[in-house]
Order: structure tokens, then C-alpha cells, then sequence
């Protein structure tokens, strides 16, 4: 069996992954292959699908490029996660979509307008009056693609709320209610197969994201039962083959849905909790493409 990684173009964080993927896959008597996402790995041409690299058995996609992915598939490949999956998760909005009407608990939340002008008029505004009015303040305003941290925004006054909102306006955004029982702290949930593999919990007392800059620290979660069987939940709803789940924490402690990384860095999980997530993840994908 042999399997291909494709990455983006800066490897940067995945370079942890990347190592233990082949570490865990040798063992297993697989070989990998990796290749950035330059933008000359596909082409439609003579009305077809052509890639530059030879047939692998299975992709181990580590980018978040929809097209590429959809054109693997395509052609038959099968991808780890898969296309629909990845989208489903990097679009914050479709997260928060598709996990409603399921006992889910999640912050209030609205979907932004989408803007095309290129002048910003005062009626273009006024529905931030009724953010305000359904989410009070503070509230928080989240461009719908990102992470780390990125493009997350704490908003404690209508004036700062119009400045924000007036920079990214012509990006999908997203407005949510605010936690303040969890700020600064969040659970990540790992889960692989529709099943939870561990948990820990993220800190920083320097900021309200816990996994923003440098300041961030975590431990392995203790009396993991409630959360635990709320990822699982989310798990089998979304039928997920590999993603790390966030949680806030609500009144009492209760599990409130943040968002969901289908492309869930590990190092430190590894460290955390003891957990050997690259073996697991290996003996998952050989086991689903074997059959």
C-alpha cells in the first residue's frame, strides 16, 4: 500500500504530523509520499482531470483547497478527510448549520450579510442594531474562515462593532454570543472513526481565545464523562472520520459547541494526554482502505 500527503504550501505546522504519519504508517509496512499544494498538482485539460504525480492508494489531504480535493475525488481517490467534510468544517456557518436541530448546544449565533459595494452607506449598517439587540454586548464577531485564533473578535461596543464589521464586511462573516464562563479556556475533543480518542483543556490567562499566541497552555482533561458524550454526539451527527472538536464551557461547566477543525494538529495533544493519535489514525485509514 502506498499513500500520498498533500500539504499547503507553507508546511509549517503540519511538519509535526507529517513526520509521525510516516513514522506510524512505516511501522505498519506503508509507504508515503508528500507533496505541497503548489498549484500544479491538477488540470482540466482535453476535458478531463489530469494530476502530475502517479496513483497512490489513498491522500492524506492536509490543506484546506476544496478544488484540489474535489478533483482527487473525482478521479476516485480517497481522501483523508474528505472534501465535503473539510468545507463542512473550515466554513464556520455550515459547522454551526449543520449541527442545529440535533440537541446540540451551541452560542446564538447569526450569519453575516454578504457585501459587494464599494462604499459602506449608512443602511448597510443598520442591522447591527439587531445583532446587538439579539446577542447583547459583548458579542463576538468571527470572520467564517480561519483559525488559531485569527479573525476572532471581542466586541464590547456598537461603535467597535461598526469599525470591525466595516473591515471585513466584504468576507463572510459570523456574529455569536459571547461565553464569559469560558474565557480564556476551551476543550479539545479528538475524535477518529465517530469515536472520541482523548481530550484536554487549553488556557490563557492573557487573552479570551485559549489557543491565541503564545501565551496558550493546556492539560489533560479531568472528568471527561459529559463532554466526552457530547463530542461523541457530535461525532456520529457528522458522521467524522478525523477532526478535533472544541468546546466552551457554559454555566455549571456545560459543554457548549465552538467549532470543529477537520485538519486538527496533534503535537501537543501527544504530549498532553500519552495518546499515540498517528497509530490510531494509520491503523484507521489502512483498515477503510483495505476493504
Amino acid at each position: 500500500m502506498h499513500g500520498l500527503i498533500i500539504t499547503n504550501q507553507e508546511l509549517g505546522h503540519n511538519k509535526y504530523k507529517v513526520k509521525r504519519f510516516n513514522e506510524e504508517f512505516f511501522k505498519l509496512g506503508v509507504s508515503l509520499d508528500v507533496l505541497k499544494n503548489d498549484g500544479s498538482l491538477a488540470i482540466i485539460k482535453n476535458n478531463s482531470i489530469e494530476f502530475s504525480f502517479p496513483k497512490y492508494d489513498f491522500v492524506i489531504y492536509l490543506d484546506k483547497d476544496i478544488y484540489l480535493a474535489k478533483e482527487l475525488e473525482k478521479n476516485g481517490y480517497r481522501l483523508f478527510n474528505r472534501a465535503d467534510f473539510i468545507k463542512l468544517c473550515d466554513d464556520k456557518m455550515l459547522t454551526n448549520i449543520a449541527c442545529s436541530n440535533a440537541g446540540i448546544k451551541m452560542p446564538k449565533t447569526i450569519g453575516g450579510p454578504l457585501f459587494y459595494s464599494n462604499e459602506i452607506k449608512e443602511e448597510n449598517l443598520t442591522f447591527l442594531d439587531k445583532v446587538i439587540s439579539e446577542l447583547g454586548l459583548p458579542l463576538i464577531l468571527k470572520r467564517v474562515y480561519g483559525s488559531l485564533g485569527e479573525g476572532v473578535h471581542l466586541i464590547h461596543s456598537k461603535e467597535e462593532l461598526i469599525k470591525v464589521y466595516s473591515e471585513y464586511c466584504r468576507q463572510p462573516l459570523q456574529f455569536q454570543e459571547y461565553i464569559p464562563t469560558s474565557y480564556g479556556r476551551s476543550i479539545r475533543v479528538l475524535v477518529m472513526d465517530e469515536e472520541v480518542v482523548g481530550a484536554f483543556v487549553r488556557y490563557n490567562a492573557d487573552d479570551f481565545r485559549s489557543n491565541f499566541g503564545n501565551t496558550a497552555t493546556s492539560k489533560k482533561l479531568e472528568n471527561c464523562g459529559r463532554y466526552y458524550d457530547f463530542a461523541s454526539k457530535i461525532a456520529k451527527l457528522l458522521k467524522i472520520e478525523y477532526a478535533g472538536i472544541d468546546l466552551l464551557f457554559g454555566e455549571d461547566e456545560e459543554p457548549i459547541l465552538c467549532e470543529i477543525n477537520s485538519n486538527a494538529f496533534f503535537e501537543e495533544f501527544e504530549k498532553v494526554t500519552g495518546i499515540n493519535v498517528a497509530e490510531k489514525f494509520a491503523k484507521m485509514v489502512i483498515s477503510k482502505v483495505g476493504k
